[in-house]
């Protein structure tokens, strides 16, 4: 019995042991965290800047230069006009509270509730939206940044708590602060405030906004690049539904009022854009939408000097041929992007006919179309050379071919033609082929090969696995600059490097300049053997009329076909086309060109024989002025040429066969009668 009444003085020594401890631990975790919050919150402190309402309405502005260094625009220059809360109509108000901030009217710079929601949504990967309030966004847009990941980032969120609540709140009204708010942003189309967009948009004053033109206002303050109306009209009213909605949630309007409203689009409300512009205007936008992709900073909101790849000699060829080449009509649209091989600098861009406004539709980065028969080179015969190391000789029997999951490929002539060579195939741009070759690469190698290139295949549900319609094209799509950029790694040899139009960003911040560079590295993505065999193959397909001094110029064409059932609703012709793309590559360029309509109705739509002549036309306008003098194509040394008998499967060699391109140690034998090949050499 004593040694049991022991034990319990052992025990109960023990854990009070372990419960001292513990809380010492506890205590000491707590006094550590206590500390760390308290050096936070101190930097915080001392760091914040002050809050001064002059900065809100002072934009210095930014300049961008070509590839010399020479100024071509200065952007920025504010369109301002600065209205009270009294001159705001109610409806803007409610639109932007209910969208932006719904307890701006009771909260102290903090949206409590909300910012503790959003923060555990960041917490365990669960998007609960942001915890911005409108105050804190005053803040965000003019005195600290738009740094929305890592410790930057949550630094940034308390600086911006802290000025709202002992900068802002504590010194100005809610009206004062709505004011603040309204006034200072970019809204889109060189307009900052809500009075100039009110004016550019809907020609009248804020005052007399109603409700869809209000929602469209309101929905801009979130991505005005995104939610421009010249720009993207229907993400535009896509927004604009989203601010209704939000309104009604929140009581502002009736279900009638919201439903109303709804119906209405965007485009139909806005006004016509002004017609000055720079004539370099196309790439200006070109480099305005990377640096904010690339950055997170509006060169029109955001001081800086950004030097551009632009050059100057090439993009007059495109200004010219926009002005004097004769289109058949006022709408159809020509997207035009040129890059350079040996850095993937976009070196000038069509941006599109007609340009009326800034960071409107670019129609060399900004359009998606199915690029047709010039996917051949990227999904099926580059893979096939790559891989599986095909020469040009590697034969196909031209005919119906049955797609995997159902249904049959067929030719655009409904005509066949048996054997083939590869590169009869690529040249005559026969579909049949197209899918075989398609089918004969493993879909895992085809995807690799084309994403090395900068392009996005449309995918089946969540695999990796693409559809065998991308082999002629078949999927959501390119813009010229990405179609440009992919062909460029056939043109250089094999490397690749990521289109860009900027090289480096000063920014002009305090009397300081903080100098940001971009370096492109250049990837090799395709064996040297693969790239010049395709460049090889596609001298072919140029025209005759299509020439410059001294350098080898490649070929690729294709077309997209319009969608039956709407044709048929049309009444248009059964040859009617929606895309003609025209991709055109040298050693030192890559010219893509796209020609077609917005939009397929009973007046604009283009038939294949008329895109087939007037492409050429275009190609030769464009191509026979952009591309250098005597520049060639190099003969890797992995390459043989050897003399083939026509028709002979597998490939043999012959002495008054057709010349083909082989990797070396895959060429043919020799046929028993012959005795000796006859000496070639190809450029």
């Amino acid at each position: 019995m004593k040694k049991k009444k022991t034990n319990k003085k052992v025990n109960h020594k023990n854990n009070k042991l372990f419960w001292n401890k513990f809380l010492t631990i506890i205590l000491s975790i707590i006094v550590f965290l206590g500390m760390i919050m308290t050096g936070f919150f101190y930097y915080i402190y001392v760091n914040a800047p002050e809050f001064n309402t002059d900065l809100l309405y002072k934009q210095e502005s930014s300049n961008i230069y070509d590839s010399k260094g020479d100024l071509i625009a200065t952007i920025g220059t504010e369109k301002r006009e600065i209205v009270t809360y009294e001159e705001l109509p109610q409806v803007l108000i409610d639109a932007i509270v209910a969208t932006e901030d719904s307890r701006f009217f009771d909260h102290h710079g903090i949206d409590l509730p909300r910012f503790l929601k959003a923060s555990y949504g960041y917490f365990t990967g669960n998007n609960a939206g942001g915890a911005s309030t409108i105050t804190m966004q005053v803040s965000k847009n003019t005195f600290t940044s738009t740094e929305a990941s890592g410790m930057a980032g949550i630094v940034r969120k308390f600086t911006d708590i802290y000025m709202s609540i002992f900068k802002i709140e504590r010194d100005y009204s809610k009206e004062e602060i709505f004011e603040f708010y309204v006034n200072a942003p970019y809204l889109g189309g060189g307009n900052y405030g809500v009075q100039m967009a009110s004016q550019t948009y809907f020609d009248k004053d804020v005052s007399n906004l109603n409700l869809v033109e209000a929602a469209t206002i309101a929905g801009m303050f979130q991505a005005p690049g995104d939610y421009d109306p010249y720009v993207n009209p229907e993400k535009t009213t896509t927004r604009k539904n989203e601010v209704i909605s939000l309104m009604l949630r929140h009581g502002y309007i009736s279900e009638e009022q919201a439903e109303e409203a709804k119906k209405i689009d965007v485009e139909d409300i806005i006004q016509k854009q002004s017609s000055k512009i720079n004539p370099y205007q196309g790439f200006i936008d070109t480099v305005v939408q990377e640096v904010i992709d690339r950055t997170g900073n509006n060169p029109y909101e955001v001081s800086m000097d950004i030097y551009s790849t632009m050059v100057k000699s090439k993009q007059d060829v495109i200004n010219k041929f926009y002005k004097k080449h004769k289109f058949k009509d006022k709408k159809v649209q020509v997207g035009i992007g040129i890059i350079d091989n040996k850095t993937g600098a976009i070196i000038a861009v069509g941006a599109g006919r007609n340009k009326k406004s800034e960071m409107s539709l670019n129609y060399a980065t900004q359009i998606s179309r199915h690029p047709g028969s010039t996917a051949k080179p990227l999904f099926d015969y580059g893979p096939g050379i790559e891989y599986k190391n095909w020469s040009t000789y590697t034969p196909f029997i031209d005919r119906p071919v049955k797609y995997t999951y159902g249904g049959v490929m067929h030719n655009v002539d409904n005509s066949y033609q048996g054997f083939l060579t590869l590169e009869q195939c690529l040249v005559r741009s026969r579909n049949t082929c197209a899918l075989q070759a398609f089918q004969a690469v493993s879909n895992s190698k085809i995807n690799k090969f084309v994403t090395s290139l900068g392009i996005t295949p449309e995918y089946l549900g969540k695999t990796k696995y693409i559809n065998e319609a991308h082999s002629i094209g078949g999927f959501t799509g390119v813009s010229p600059v990405q179609l440009a950029a992919a062909y460029s790694a056939f043109g250089n040899g094999g490397y690749y490097a990521e289109p860009h139009s900027i090289t480096k960003i000063v920014y002009k911040k305090s009397n300081e300049e903080i100098v940001e560079d971009f370096n492109f590295e250049r990837k090799r993505v395709m064996k040297a053997t693969t790239a010049y065999m395709i460049s090889h193959m596609l001298k072919k397909v140029t025209s005759s009329t299509v020439k410059v001094k001294g350098t080898d110029i490649a070929t690729k064409t294709g077309t997209s076909s319009a969608d039956y059932k709407q044709v048929k609703k049309l009444r248009l012709p059964s040859s009617t086309i929606r895309d003609a793309w025209t991709v055109t590559f040298s050693p030192d360029y890559s010219v893509a060109i796209w020609y077609g309509y917005d939009k397929l109705t009973k007046k604009t739509y283009n038939t294949s024989s008329h895109a087939w002549s007037e492409r050429i036309k275009i190609q030769r306008e464009i191509v026979n002025k952009v591309m250098e003098k005597k520049s060639r194509f190099k003969r890797p040394s992995g390459i043989v040429a050897a003399r083939v008998a026509v028709g002979s499967n597998p490939p043999l060699l012959s002495s008054s066969g057709q010349l083909h391109l082989f990797v070396k140690g895959t060429q043919p034998t020799r046929r028993a009668s012959v005795k000796k090949v006859e000496k070639t050499s190809t450029q």
